[in-house]
């Protein structure tokens, strides 16, 4: 028993061993992959300070509009709508300007460039002022594209004109579109007497949508030929869609219009089928109310004494919700009787 004992301890000896030695060398692996990834974060962030500090050229696109402009004022030649700008700097610097949108659009005077003899002109020199008052002392503009602004401007007549919307707009299916609400839904053109001769309306362009299922709202600027100026020069527009339902109403009521006192007119049918077409939202609210069905006594030919008239059929309720109004039948017999 107690040799058993004795070899049972001996056995257990290595495999302690072991157990310390691999602790030991696990700790040794976490050491070292701690220091690594230490060095590894020290030389990213040299890394990082040096290419901040890294001189380089960014391109930026400054939209360029022109302020406080006398409506009747209208420039007959183009001026570019935007600026390419390529600047010069250290890295973080021209992220900060990307980032702050320091370069995102740059607005001049009317009157600061425009002359009596109709010119208006910047040159590249005070396109560049212009810019670096936005900009560090350190940066430098390299390049910009238009290098100067040369336009012609005159003096016009406004006149006002309506706005049609021009885009291909679709419906889904069981959806229909009401007419376009536009705001405002005529604006002051200004542009020489001989552009406005020729004009009759104003077109707000749109990419137009497919399958409408709901009410689109959209901002949209106008379509105008260079020499044209419009106030507003965007309008707001709303194209109202409404899904619809079939409504059918039976035993609907004919009435007589127009009878003279001493004549009564007999019809059959005297009740008709009515169909239409609802506002699914309105469903509910349509009543045979809302429709006029009526044949006319003066539309009796001459002495006829029986025959058949047309039954008319009018929509009477609140506007834009019902369409496609039928009846079964559209005629009825007559016959008028003394009274």
């Amino acid at each position: 028993m107690a040799q058993t004992r004795r070899h049972s301890d001996k056995d257990k000896h290595p495999s302690t061993f072991f157990r310390k030695v691999n602790i030991l060398i696990r700790r040794l692996r976490r050491g070292e992959v701690g220091t690594f990834l230490l060095f590894v974060a020290i030389a990213f962030f040299f890394w990082t300070v040096q290419t901040a500090r890294k001189e380089s050229a960014k391109d930026f696109i400054v939209k360029f509009y022109v302020e406080d402009q006398p409506q009747d004022w209208v420039f007959t030649t183009h001026v570019p709508q935007e600026l390419k700008v390529t600047i010069s700097d250290t890295n973080s610097r021209l992220s900060n300007y990307q980032l702050n949108n320091r370069l995102d659009s740059l607005g001049v005077n009317f009157e600061r460039y425009a002359d009596v003899q109709g010119n208006f002109r910047i040159s590249a020199a005070e396109l560049q002022s212009l810019l670096m008052e936005g900009l560090e002392s350190s940066t430098r503009v390299v390049a910009i594209s238009p290098t100067l602004i040369d336009a012609r401007f005159a003096q016009t007549e406004g006149r006002k004109f309506p706005v049609k919307v021009s885009g291909t707009y679709d419906v889904a299916p069981n959806h229909r579109m009401r007419p376009f609400i536009i705001e405002p839904d005529s604006i002051i053109i200004n542009a020489p007497a001989a552009v406005l001769d020729t004009m009759k309306m104003v077109y707000a362009v749109s990419k137009g949508m497919q399958n409408m299922t709901d009410t689109l709202e959209e901002v949209l600027s106008l379509e105008l030929p260079i020499g044209v100026k419009a106030t507003p020069a965007k309008v707001k527009v709303m194209i109202p869609v409404a899904q619809f339902v079939e409504k059918t109403m039976g035993q609907v009521e004919v009435q007589v219009l127009n009878e003279p006192g001493n004549r009564h007119l007999i019809i059959f049918p005297y009740s008709v089928d009515l169909t239409c077409l609802v506002d699914f939202e309105h469903y509910r609210d349509i009543t045979p109310e809302d429709f006029l069905v009526a044949v006319n006594y003066d539309s009796i030919q001459g002495q006829d004494r029986q025959g058949k008239l047309p039954i008319t059929v009018r929509y009477i309720g609140p506007p834009e919700i019902v369409t496609n109004v039928q009846i079964t039948p559209k005629t009825a017999e007559y016959v008028v009787e003394k009274r």
